[in-house]
C-alpha cells in the first residue's frame, strides 16, 4: 500500500477490497483513476484513508510494529463469495471469479494446499467458490485482523513461525551445549 501526496491531491494504491472501496467512496472528492489503477483524494483526507486501511487491511502505508502471522484456512463446507465480489478473509483476497465459467484467480499471498477455487453462480451473478475440504495458506496476515468473523464453515489455525525453533529443539540444543561446556571445563582443568 502506498500514499503519494502531490500538492492538494493524494494518490492511494491499495489492493482491491470491496469494503475499502465503499469506505473511500464516502470521502468527498475521492476519485478512481482507472488508467493509474489508484484512488485520488484531497490531501487533507490522508489520515482518514489511513484509518480505513488499518480497519480493512490491518495496516496502512506507514511502517509499524504489527505482528504478522501465517494462517491456514480449513474450508469445512462449500464456501462462496458474494455475487461478483472476491472472497476476502482476514483482509486478503482468497479468490476472485470474473465470470461464471472462467474459473477463479487466487489472490496475492495466498496458496491452496488442498483443493482449489472455482467459479460458479449465474451468468450475471457469478461468484468464487471454494469446495469443502480445501485448505489455503494466507501469508503475512496482520495479527490484529484475526478477530474478524469468518464465513460459515471456515476455521483457521496460526502456523508456527518457522524461524522460531520448537521447545523440543531448544531443549536438545541446551543439552548439547551443556555437554560441550562440561568437556571444555575438563580440558581447562
Amino acid at each position: 500500500m502506498k500514499i503519494t501526496v502531490l500538492g492538494p491531491v493524494a494518490n492511494i494504491e491499495a489492493p482491491y477490497n470491496p469494503e475499502f472501496v465503499r469506505s473511500i467512496k464516502a470521502i468527498g472528492g475521492a476519485r478512481w483513476n482507472a488508467r493509474g489503477k489508484m484512488w485520488s483524494v484531497p490531501t487533507a483526507c490522508v489520515d482518514q484513508v489511513r484509518e480505513i486501511m488499518r480497519r480493512v487491511f490491518g495496516e496502512c502505508d506507514l511502517p509499524d510494529e504489527t505482528r504478522r502471522v501465517n494462517v491456514k484456512l480449513h474450508f469445512n463446507e462449500d464456501t462462496r463469495s458474494t455475487d461478483r465480489e472476491p472472497l476476502i478473509i482476514f483482509g486478503k483476497q482468497v479468490a476472485h471469479a470474473f465470470s461464471r465459467d472462467g474459473g477463479a484467480v487466487v489472490g496475492d499471498g495466498v496458496s491452496f494446499l488442498e483443493g482449489q477455487p472455482a467459479s460458479g453462480g449465474s451468468r450475471v451473478n457469478y461468484c468464487a467458490r471454494i469446495p469443502a475440504g480445501a485448505v489455503a495458506l494466507l501469508r503475512n496476515v496482520p495479527e490484529n485482523l484475526l478477530s474478524e468473523e469468518l464465513p460459515d464453515g471456515v476455521t483457521y489455525e496460526i502456523m508456527p513461525d518457522e524461524a522460531t525453533p520448537s521447545r523440543e529443539a531448544l531443549l536438545a540444543e541446551k543439552e548439547r551445549l551443556l555437554a560441550r561446556l562440561n568437556e571444555i571445563d575438563k580440558l581447562l582443568a
